[in-house]
């Protein structure tokens, strides 16, 4: 199935129930609406079988979700797109931006790009997922309601099992703070987030005029992190994996998964 690419945000209707992907995380019993598998495949070996999953469910026609738009990054790289197509597999628009940029560099493209694409959002939320190694589940607007129930919060980051870049100041800062403690899923990983609009444009604002940090020049993850102790508690983590599920350097079988009518 072809993406939707680039299509118009604003407020849609409320998408209708239909077909998901339920994936249980085991250790919290929560059930994320977004997969994000970062790294070598050998480190993911949850990863064929949930996107195998996420492709075998029937094309839907959800439409779009009240409130929020659906964004990513993609470049035009043969190995993109996946985002985009597990989004139109439950037929919901999915802004796609960064075409044409070769080379594609995340610490220097990937910030910048968004806080364009986000001048051009109408909806209060925006979710945002990488388009080579992320899926959509199934309908995202309990996403909308999980984050509207955390005091404080306006931009919600994956917590991912590494600390990357690897330094110091990320690991103590990030350790810190109390959701740390409950969860091996406690350190920001950029891949998937999702805020609150308006928060977003200010946070990305900030992100493109910081520089990379040294050790990871390629990467804007470093340039989040950075940023992170500034914003914080406003921006906060999904240490319980409830909307963003991070499977990267996840060795033990801590998922059930089955495809199933979505009640």
């Amino acid at each position: 199935m072809n993406a939707v690419t680039d299509t118009r945000p604003g407020v849609g209707r409320r998408v209708a129930t239909g077909a998901a992907v339920p994936l249980v995380n085991r250790s919290f019993g929560t059930r994320p609406l977004i997969v994000h598998a970062h790294g070598p495949l050998h480190n993911k070996p949850a990863w064929p079988r949930i996107k195998e999953a996420v492709f075998a469910l029937p094309p839907q026609m959800l439409g779009l979700v009240q409130g929020l738009t659906l964004l990513t990054c993609n470049n035009g790289h043969e190995n993109m797109g996946l985002f985009e197509r597990s989004a139109a597999n439950l037929g919901i628009p999915c802004m796609v931006r960064g075409q044409g940029i070769v080379p594609w560099v995340n610490s220097r493209h990937k910030p910048r790009v968004i806080y364009e694409a986000l001048h051009d959002i109408d909806t209060e939320y925006v979710l945002y997922a990488d388009s080579r190694d992320a899926v959509l589940l199934g309908n995202p607007q309990p996403a909308i309601e999980r984050l509207e129930s955390m005091a404080g919060c306006e931009l919600l980051f994956g917590g991912d099992r590494i600390n990357w870049p690897a330094l110091d100041r990320f690991r103590r800062f990030e350790l810190s703070l109390p959701g740390a403690r409950e969860s091996q899923f406690r350190f920001l990983n950029g891949g998937a987030w999702i805020g609150k609009t308006a928060f977003c444009r200010e946070f990305f604002a900030a992100a493109i005029h910081l520089e990379p940090v040294p050790e990871a020049p390629d990467s804007e993850q470093g340039i989040l992190k950075s940023l992170f102790p500034q914003y914080y508690p406003r921006i906060q983590l999904d240490y319980r994996c409830e909307i963003l599920q991070n499977i990267g350097f996840v060795f033990i079988d801590i998922f059930d998964l089955n495809t199933c009518k979505a009640i």
